[in-house]
C-alpha cells in the first residue's frame, strides 16, 4: 500500500495541464468551433481555443491575441490571392470557410504582390526578393498531414519546395528546435534595426513539442494600451509559452487574427484606431479549417 500514494500521486499530478502565460491569464477563453466559453484547464485540453489578454509584460503594455490548436485535429493551408483580388484577412478567411486565419508573410503594399516564396495548392505565387532577404530566413511547409516550421537559406528558391504542396516563406525565425534565436546589433543591416529593435505590432506562428500549433498577435503603436514588441521580445514571449519552433510573420498594419465565432480578434492599426476595423489589404494569409 505504501508504494502506491506515490504512484497515485505521480499520475495525479501528470495529468495537470502545464503552466500557460496566455491560458493562465486570458478572462475569456473560447472554443474554437463552437465559441463556447472554456476554463483554462478546459482549454488546455480542447482541440482548438482563442482568446485575448491585456498585461504588463516587458515593462510596457501588451495587448495579445492568440487562437491555439492541435493540427491533427483541423487544416492549416495558405491562401494566395494578389493584386486586384487581395482582401482583407478575415474577408479572406470567410471565402477560403475557415475556422481562424492570420495574416501571411510581406508583400509590396503597393501592387499587393508577394515578396517572399509562396505556393499555395502547388502553384508557386512568387519567389523572395532581395530585399526581404535580411528578415527571412524561415520557412513554413504544410500538407495534410504535415506542418513544419524550419530555418533555410532563402537567398535562393527553397530547396524543398517541390516536394512540397504548400510553402511560405518568412522570418526572422524567433525559436529552433526548442532554442531561442538572437539577433545582436551586429547581425542585422542598417536598414532593417528599427524592425528588429523597435516596438511594433507583431504576428507569429508558433508550435509545442507535441505539434500543438498556436497563432499570435500582439497589438501595437498605442501608447498604454498596446506597446508592441520588439523581435527579442516576441522571441521571449514564444519561449514563456513553451514553444518548440516559432516564425514572425509580416506585422506593423498587417497584423490581424481572426476566427469565425470571434471576428476580429486583435486591434489592427491602419485605422490609426485602437478598434477591430483597421484591416490592410494582404494578399496571402494563413487559415485553419
Amino acid at each position: 500500500m505504501r508504494y502506491l500514494l506515490p504512484l497515485f500521486l505521480l499520475a495525479l499530478v501528470s495529468c495537470q495541464p502545464k503552466a500557460n502565460y496566455l491560458l493562465d491569464n486570458c478572462s475569456e477563453i473560447r472554443d474554437l468551433r463552437t465559441g463556447e466559453l472554456l476554463t483554462p484547464r478546459q482549454a488546455f485540453k480542447a482541440d482548438g481555443c482563442y482568446g485575448c489578454i491585456q498585461a504588463d509584460l516587458f515593462e510596457s503594455r501588451q495587448t495579445i491575441s492568440f487562437v491555439r490548436y492541435r493540427p491533427e485535429k483541423f487544416y492549416t493551408t495558405v491562401v494566395a490571392s494578389e493584386r486586384e483580388a487581395a482582401d482583407s484577412t478575415s474577408a479572406l478567411c470567410l471565402g477560403a470557410e475557415a475556422l481562424a486565419g492570420i495574416n501571411g508573410s510581406y508583400f509590396n503594399v503597393d501592387s499587393l504582390i508577394t515578396t517572399c516564396f509562396l505556393k499555395d495548392d502547388g502553384n508557386v505565387i512568387g519567389e523572395t526578393a532581395p530585399s526581404e532577404y535580411d528578415r527571412t530566413n524561415a520557412v513554413l511547409t504544410l500538407s495534410e498531414t504535415q506542418f513544419n516550421i524550419d530555418e533555410c537559406d532563402t537567398t535562393a528558391v527553397f530547396a524543398g519546395a517541390d516536394a512540397c504542396w504548400e510553402v511560405m516563406v518568412s522570418g526572422p525565425i524567433l525559436i529552433d528546435e526548442g532554442q531561442a534565436v538572437e539577433y545582436t546589433q551586429e547581425m542585422v543591416p542598417g536598414r532593417w534595426k528599427r524592425f528588429y529593435i523597435k516596438r511594433h505590432p507583431r504576428s507569429m506562428v508558433g508550435r509545442e513539442a507535441d505539434g500543438t500549433t498556436w497563432l499570435i498577435v500582439v497589438d501595437g503603436r498605442v501608447k498604454g494600451e498596446a506597446d508592441g514588441m520588439t523581435i527579442a521580445e516576441i522571441t521571449e514571449l514564444s519561449k514563456m509559452l513553451g514553444l518548440r519552433d516559432a516564425i514572425n510573420l509580416d506585422g506593423g498594419g498587417s497584423s490581424t487574427l481572426w476566427t469565425l465565432q470571434g471576428g476580429v480578434l486583435n486591434h489592427p492599426v491602419d485605422n490609426h484606431q485602437f478598434d477591430h476595423y483597421g484591416q490592410r489589404q494582404v494578399p496571402n494569409v494563413l487559415i485553419v479549417r
